[in-house]
């Protein structure tokens, strides 16, 4: 790798002089083997000596951030009997291994802590004692070209990519055009939830879905919180649509029936109520249905004016419908069907409702009644009877002792 692609025969001897300091032997390096092409080489160059793709796993400031670049990667068993660190710049290759002599197991050490302080040190002094602290850098080679790419993907950005960056790619190998972006648009059959096809007839709607092969990417994105938040973030819903290019509906596949009779589309009703005929069916997998309607031809809000648990296999009356409260203009009607595997399928229709709104029967106010005023009675005034005053009687007079004769 520090030699560009190129395998070198290693060597022990460079050098041979006499006693006398004169030359007898100097080693003349051969041009090698390229067994690693030159562009592959510059491309995992750069990504090992990427300070800034280290922070997630070893923080802003690790052992390994020389002073210069330098391609570094460490190394730890999973019961800690070996660490390593290993790197090189286009002037030295260095590699430290620490471990216990017995091959015993390390008390939590691991390729940072362990042999990363060992490694910075001897190539911070071979780099000092071979270029005098001037070390070479990577040479960007011909076949190197720089592209604009989705930081999300990998792929050039398409429409949907929330972030983009500059990368490095080997000229002929560039990256994936934007139309295999992680993101694409496509038409699925509501019923079987596969790709549609013209043999689906007209249950479908277009949907933003990604293009995930991984099996335990898909379960991540399915079932767990994270998965489903990263999905919402990316502008898609909190179940993203997995885009399976083998899955595509057919003939063969369930297939749902629905179909308005009476009234029907683009039909004026002119009086109320009026009787709904239609056919609520599935050739297989009828979960239940529902008969709604909305005002205008797009509505954004629906009413439910009544359900339905079982096939309709026939045209019959589903609904019989009182319109006096409903405002005349254009209404529409949807059949809503939903199956058991997780499917739907809607059908609707537009009406214009004209029934004249009835006239109210006048309310006749009472006559009324004259009522007599009483004649109004003299009450008796209570008049007072005076005391009578008592009369005085006049006192008699004693008789004399003598009487005359």
């Amino acid at each position: 790798m520090a030699n560009g692609g190129r395998q070198v025969p290693p060597v022990a001897i460079t050098r041979i002089e006499d006693f006398l300091g004169n030359l007898v032997y100097e080693y003349q390096v051969p041009a090698g083997e390229q067994v690693v092409r030159a562009e592959h080489v510059y491309l995992i160059s750069t990504i090992l000596s990427d300070t800034r793709a280290r922070v997630p796993g070893f923080g802003t400031s690790p052992v390994i951030n020389l002073p210069f670049t330098v391609a570094a990667k460490t190394g730890t068993t999973n019961d800690f009997r070996d660490n390593w660190t290993l790197g090189y710049t286009p002037d030295l290759a260095v590699g430290v291994w620490v471990g216990n002599a017995d091959y015993t197991p390390m008390q939590d050490t691991s390729g940072l802590t362990g042999a990363a302080p060992i490694w910075a040190a001897f190539m911070q002094e071979g780099i000092q004692r071979l270029t005098g602290g001037n070390p070479s850098g990577f040479s960007r080679p011909a076949g190197i070209i720089e592209r604009v790419i989705c930081s999300v993907s990998g792929t050039e950005p398409s429409k949907y990519c929330p972030s983009q960056r500059s990368e490095y790619f080997a000229a002929d190998q560039p990256p994936l055009p934007a139309d295999q972006d992680l993101w694409e648009e496509v038409v699925v059959d509501t019923w079987t939830n596969k790709l549609w096809s013209s043999a689906c007839g007209d249950y479908h709607i277009e949907k933003l879905g990604i293009h995930v092969d991984d099996p335990w990417a898909k379960k991540w994105l399915k079932n767990d919180p994270d998965g489903k938040a990263w999905a919402n973030d990316m502008g898609l819903t909190k179940k993203p649509y997995l885009i399976d290019e083998t899955k595509i509906c057919s003939e063969t596949d369930s297939r749902p029936i629905l179909e308005f009779a009476s009234p029907r589309n683009e039909d004026i009703l002119l009086v109320s109520p009026v009787e709904l005929f239609a056919r609520v069916d599935a050739t297989s997998d009828f979960g239940d249905a529902r008969l709604e309607y909305g005002p205008g031809k797009d509505p954004v809000q629906w009413e439910v004016l009544t359900t339905i648990n079982d096939p309709v296999t026939s045209i019959s009356e589903i609904f019989s419908w009182d319109l006096s409260q409903i405002n005349t203009g254009w209404i529409t009607l949807r059949l809503y069907l939903t199956g058991l595997k997780d499917g739907f399928a809607e059908k609707r229709i537009q009406i214009d409702v004209q029934v004249p709104t009835p006239t109210p029967t006048p309310t006749l106010s009472p006559t009324p009644t004259l009522t007599l005023t009483p004649t109004l009675t003299n009450t008796p005034v209570v008049s007072n009877t005076p005391t009578p005053t008592p009369t005085h009687t006049a006192t008699p007079v004693p008789p004399t002792t003598n009487p005359p004769p």
